[in-house]
């Protein structure tokens, strides 16, 4: 165990961001948190709104105790979620791997450095999802300082159970597909069916959970049980019950069994995965670095087409888009979120045995010009969220590393450069919407011409956000990293790109709201002012992209 606490020292000292442990940074640190607090003040404000009205609500019937429950699970979830994409490149693409093997250290010792290391980056999404709901209830409760020390329990303790599940699902399919030539496109492969099956999984869980009661039998459930709705909300993570019990009797007694059943519970999954990490994770990890080519015989004419003249842009632009195809960290992280976001916004839908009945009658206001115009500024909104949660315009040079200096040295002018940079994010930007209304159109039925208007007022914001993740990360570039990991997961970038979604959207849709919304008039209003901004922001990026490039030094 104290080689396990050693080496999480020295990956946590040899990692990047607030937790690299290098001195002299702690001002920008401190000012970047405080930029991002001041840029993401206005959505977690909603979110407070949102949960002091859920518990007026929830606490007429006395069953506010699930709003605890729910948090916990949504948190749950979305932990989840983040950690299927995060374990792999972190217990098997770092390149920190080749030097941990050849040491006198046991599969568990890494093992178990490494589920730190990313339980302590799972607690940034865990801070979003779960301190403004712990917070919010504990002023409206009027709760102890007890509730306190037990919610800073619960957050610590919360993110063991969905790593433990996401890391043995990580590890199990890596032990399965260490053999063969092509194991690379096998394990992509196999990540994709994996993320998909444990989805899958949790939708059918609830399916079957919201169809086992009736209205009336629920109606019965709540009258008699002041914790009836806690037990219904926390059945995909059962763990999450005996949290939430704990915070809601953390006056009594019976709140510190709760709490201690819950830490009990998240350290038996923890001691359960070490022990089979210590069978699978060496197997899975060998050979990690080996690769296979295949031989093929290329005619006169093929040899032609593939050494002739290309534009620089498109040359360019190709080999991004092979970069980010083939390397594991940059597929799961960039490419599959835009597949699986779409999807995701959908979950809730799918999860009820009458989702699609219910949410095919909102598809009626649609017809309405007021209601259409409301919906393509939502939309709008969507779009470029999903834009900048593919990180692939904010972390485009950082993504290069060390090798970002041979861009100084390629015949292609920078202006190029920076062109084709732009296109695999835009592009992806666009896969995503197409894949957003092609999801509408099945469950909603709303008109075509609103689809293709939404579509179309959509493009100017999806390419903007783009620019501005090239902008920013043109002049915060990340080039130092030991893993392909680190370039997109563990880079501020993205969160600044985040952060002018939140700046855009909030006054978008208070805009949208405050006027006599129509569909034509928002899609032109939208698709207007953000085509003017485009063109100003690639101005800039033409005028001064390539003295911040000639700037950045080794």
């Amino acid at each position: 165990m104290n080689r396990t606490w050693k080496l999480t020292k020295v990956l946590m000292k040899n990692g990047s961001g607030l937790l690299s442990g290098k001195r002299g940074n702690w001002w920008k640190n401190a000012l970047i948190i405080l930029l991002l607090a001041v840029a993401f003040f206005p959505m977690i404000s909603g979110y407070v709104m949102g949960v002091m009205g859920l518990y007026d609500g929830l606490s007429a019937s006395g069953q506010q105790s699930a709003l605890l429950g729910m948090g916990m699970a949504i948190a749950s979830m979305g932990i989840l979620i983040f950690a299927l994409f995060y374990v792999l490149t972190v217990y098997y693409y770092s390149q920190d791997v080749e030097h941990l093997l050849p040491l006198p250290l046991k599969p568990s010792d890494i093992l178990g450095a490494k589920f730190l290391v990313t339980l302590v980056y799972e607690y940034v999404p865990t801070a979003f999802l779960l301190l403004p709901l712990l917070i919010t209830y504990g002023v409206k409760s009027g709760a102890g300082p007890l509730y306190y020390l037990y919610a800073a329990v619960v957050f610590l303790t919360l993110p063991v159970i969905p790593l433990v599940i996401a890391s043995l699902v990580a590890m199990l399919f890596m032990r399965v597909t260490s053999v063969g030539k092509s194991r690379d496109r096998l394990r992509l492969i196999s990540g994709v069916i994996g993320i998909a099956a444990v989805i899958g999984v949790q939708v059918a869980i609830n399916r079957n959970n919201a169809g086992e009661h009736s209205f009336e039998q629920l109606a019965q459930m709540l009258i008699s049980d002041n914790n009836a709705l806690l037990s219904l909300v926390t059945r995909l993570f059962p763990n999450t019950r005996l949290g939430a019990l704990a915070l809601v009797e953390s006056g009594a007694l019976a709140g510190l069994w709760y709490l201690l059943a819950f830490v009990l519970v998240s350290a038996v999954f923890a001691a359960g995965f070490v022990m089979l990490g210590d069978r699978l994770y060496l197997k899975g990890v060998m050979g990690i670095s080996e690769t296979a080519a295949r031989r093929r015989r290329v005619s006169g004419d093929e040899f032609d087409k593939l050494t002739g003249r290309r534009s620089p842009v498109l040359a360019f632009a190709s080999k991004e888009w092979k970069v980010l195809l083939r390397t594991p960290a940059f597929f799961l992280n960039c490419v599959l979120s835009c597949f699986l976001f779409p999807l995701l916004v959908f979950i809730p839908v799918l999860s009820r045995p009458d989702g699609f009945e219910t949410v095919g009658e909102w598809g009626q206001f649609l017809q309405k010009d007021a209601f259409a115009g409301i919906g393509v500024a939502v939309l709008f909104v969507l779009a470029i969220f999903m834009t900048v949660m593919n990180s692939v315009s904010a972390t485009a040079f950082s993504r290069d590393g060390q090798s970002f200096f041979v861009n100084k040295y390629l015949p292609v002018s920078y202006v190029q450069i920076i062109a084709a940079k732009v296109v695999p994010g835009t592009i992806l930007g666009i896969i995503s919407m197409l894949l957003l209304c092609a999801v509408l159109g099945l469950v909603f039925h709303p008109p075509l011409q609103f689809l293709v208007i939404a579509l179309l007022a959509s493009l100017p914001g999806i390419v903007f956000l783009n620019l501005f993740g090239i902008m920013i990360d043109l002049r915060m570039p990340k080039l130092d990293w030991d893993s392909e990991q680190k370039a997109v997961k563990q880079n501020w970038n993205t969160l600044f790109s985040l952060a002018a979604v939140v700046v855009i959207a909030a006054p978008t849709l208070y805009l949208v709201f405050q006027v006599t919304p129509s569909l034509y008039g928002i899609s032109l209003l939208l698709f207007g002012l953000f085509a003017v901004l485009d063109l100003v922001l690639w101005r800039v990026l033409v005028t001064k992209g390539p003295e911040w490039m000639e700037k950045i030094k080794s």
